[in-house]
């Protein structure tokens, strides 16, 4: 994969001044999660609640990074940010653009899709943020929760990226309308843009890194 210039640019500057073992400073790794963590509530319309940005940081951490992307993360994550035993939602939600989300007989079923669609050997073959874009949109467009999906789903996409080598994305406020048309092109099978999007987002880690410096 080739590194953009910028992107190589803030490398150096962070080993020249932190080592080469930065990305595992604790200080640095602890400023990255609570920008993310941050980003999400922003993204939410929960920036002043400290109470929803506790229970997001609690469900960063309530996920062996390690563990594949299923059903149980999923339900750790939901459980996590909304601190109620995570249940599939039971009536039906409409969308004014895309496709509907799933009914709720077809949640589980389609979850398990997703789970089995990042299993799979071609699946090896996509970069961070291709899996990245598959794993938020495809969250986004199931709607599984009544509440709590749209950080559901940016937890999920961050852990496949950071599982496949990349830092975790930092989506903020400012990105909303940009990730939202993103997410509209996705469900319509074009997710370059939310790639793009989900790869700036992984290089903003570094400016966070720099800037805890």
């Amino acid at each position: 994969m080739r590194i953009a210039p910028s992107t190589a640019l803030k490398e150096r500057r962070l080993r020249e001044r932190a080592g080469d073992g930065f990305d595992a400073l604790p200080a640095l790794r602890e400023a990255v999660l609570s920008a993310q963590a941050s980003g999400s509530l922003e993204l939410a319309g929960l920036a002043d609640d400290a109470a929803a940005l506790a229970k997001l940081r609690h469900a960063q951490a309530a996920v062996d990074p390690a563990a594949p992307l299923g059903l149980k993360a999923l339900a750790h994550w939901h459980a996590a940010v909304t601190e109620f035993p995570s249940l599939f939602r039971a009536t039906e939600r409409a969308r004014e653009d895309g496709p509907p989300p799933a009914p709720p007989a077809f949640v589980e079923s389609r979850l398990r899709t997703l789970e089995h669609w990042l299993s799979v050997e071609s699946a090896r073959e996509l970069t961070p943020a291709q899996a990245g874009a598959l794993a938020l949109a495809r969250i986004v467009e199931v709607l599984p929760w009544d509440d709590g999906n749209g950080r559901v789903a940016r937890l999920a996409a961050s852990h496949v990226m950071v599982g496949a080598g990349a830092r975790p994305p930092i989506l903020i406020g400012v990105d909303a309308e940009r990730l939202e048309n993103a997410l509209r092109a996705a469900f319509a099978l074009q997710t370059e843009p939310l790639v793009r999007l989900l790869d700036e987002a992984s290089e903003r880690a570094l400016d966070v890194m720099l800037a805890a410096l």
